[in-house]
């Protein structure tokens, strides 16, 4: 028995990531990652106790190549006794009609594929290839987003999806201990070129720092993804003590209302996670965006029990504290929002969204975004308030139209329309009213003159 099974059975034993009679779908690219572990769980299957349904997803993205990676996948899986399925989805024809981010939508896809089988074979868990490598990748793309401050370290080797399981064996081992077992036991496998493309962030990290970082210790990936593992054991529990502690503050289980000097009894750490949490349930599943800036202005105000202050939030919500009683109410008056520079950073939240305008290329991967594309000189990229003289001009125009003739034709209520946002190139040309309407040289697919693109991202806030 050579490293990879060895360190393989001893993780699945250790963490218990799916157990004897579970019935799993694996998702089999016919990359050497995927069909490596395909290759350890049909041979291990007995041993396990498991059954195993294979998973191939064309993305419609290469021709003929894509379709040799699923003949391929089918004819190893008729080889090693393995049920398949394979599915295509129309990336192409998606992206042409939404826009957004190839791999991003590439991955929704994809897991609503995994679903939608694992729900027709009535399996439990979804098992996907990402190894110590992807994970160091991943802290690494979040780390330079700014995305650490309050989810996940990494990937976890095991998160509920819809009707069970996702789970990550191979987190236990590396790259090059997959392409060992693959060597040693002759597993077949294909290559992706667009792995190689350095188009996409994930590939230049790959390409040049993570070589960097295995030249200073060959099991660097090893020793981060056993970080991710303990950081996450920790945060998994202190979101338990958050939840507890939150539950004993609140006056009702109906009324969000807390008492700042209780809550300030409480460590830094699950402040805030209370805070997060707080949000959650005043929001209660609104597609909300909660920016870190944001989260910590709440638990600021929550520092103090003198006087009375109060904090606008997303969707026109107040915080309000009256000396130490501290409560949540939907504001009656319209909130102002905060004028910002979109070419160089996300904008604040305006009702969920948050916008950005980059130049073609430096496209950002996100998820839950739409992508506009469009030809502009101008420099300066602004979401702001209607001013006088602002206008649109709509597709099927041959005049611009005026934006508060625009509000009243689309019934907007009278004391918002001073408040909407809209979105402008320069000083006066109006790219996007979002939730209204679109200027008509924007356009959802990439075309050949385009040299900018603004992206309009809608989060749910992640619990």
């Amino acid at each position: 028995m050579d490293f990879y099974e060895q360190t393989m059975l001893a993780y699945l034993s250790k963490h218990q990531l799916f157990r004897n009679g579970d019935r799993l779908v694996i998702g089999v690219s016919g990359g050497i990652d995927s069909m490596v572990l395909l290759h350890f769980l049909s041979q291990q299957r007995s041993q396990l106790g498991i059954s195993l349904t294979v998973v191939h997803v064309d993305h419609m993205l290469r021709g003929d190549q894509s379709a040799e990676d699923s003949r391929f996948v089918e004819q190893q899986c008729k080889l090693w006794d393995v049920p398949y399925e394979s599915y295509q989805a129309p990336i192409p024809a998606i992206l042409a009609e939404k826009g957004g981010n190839t791999q991003n939508v590439c991955r929704e896809e994809r897991y609503r594929i995994f679903e939608f089988v694992m729900k027709k074979t009535q399996s439990e868990v979804l098992i996907t290839a990402h190894h110590a490598d992807d994970q160091l990748e991943t802290i690494l793309m979040d780390g330079m987003r700014g995305s650490l401050k309050h989810g996940d370290f990494g990937m976890r080797n095991k998160r509920p999806i819809s009707g069970g399981s996702l789970v990550r064996p191979q987190l236990a081992v590396t790259k090059a201990d997959i392409a060992r077992y693959a060597e040693l036991n002759k597993v077949p496998y294909r290559e992706d070129p667009s792995n190689a493309s350095d188009a996409y962030t994930r590939n230049r990290i790959r390409k040049t720092l993570l070589p960097t970082m295995a030249l200073e210790n060959p099991r660097a990936a090893m020793h981060f993804s056993e970080l991710a593992e303990q950081l996450n054991e920790d945060a998994a529990f202190l979101w338990q003590l958050a939840q507890q502690a939150l539950e004993e503050l609140l006056v009702s289980p109906e009324e969000l209302q807390i008492s700042a000097e209780s809550f300030r009894s409480h460590p830094s750490a699950l402040q805030k996670r209370m805070v997060l949490l707080l949000l959650n349930y005043l929001y209660d599943g609104k597609r909300v965006l909660i920016t870190s800036p944001l989260a910590e202005q709440v638990r600021e105000l929550l520092q103090s029990s003198s006087g009375t202050v109060f904090l606008h939030l997303p969707q026109n919500y107040r915080m309000i504290r009256q000396y130490d009683r501290v409560f949540f109410e939907k504001s009656t008056e319209q909130a102002e929002f905060q004028r910002a520079d979109i070419g160089q950073l996300w904008s604040p939240p305006v009702e969920g969204c948050r916008y950005r305008v980059v130049p073609i290329g430096e496209e950002p991967e996100v998820e839950n975004a739409v992508f506009w594309y469009f030809h502009s000189e101008e420099t300066d990229f602004t979401l702001r308030g209607r001013e006088p003289g602002d206008r649109i001009l709509l597709a099927g125009m041959s005049r611009a139209k005026k934006l508060a003739r625009l509000m009243i034709d689309e019934k907007v209520p009278s004391q918002q329309r001073d408040y909407w946002p809209i979105i402008v190139a320069g000083k006066h040309q109006v790219l996007l009213v979002p939730r209204l309407r679109t200027a008509s040289y924007l356009s959802r697919s990439k075309r050949s003159e385009d040299n900018r693109v603004l992206i309009e991202q809608c989060i749910d806030y992640a619990k």
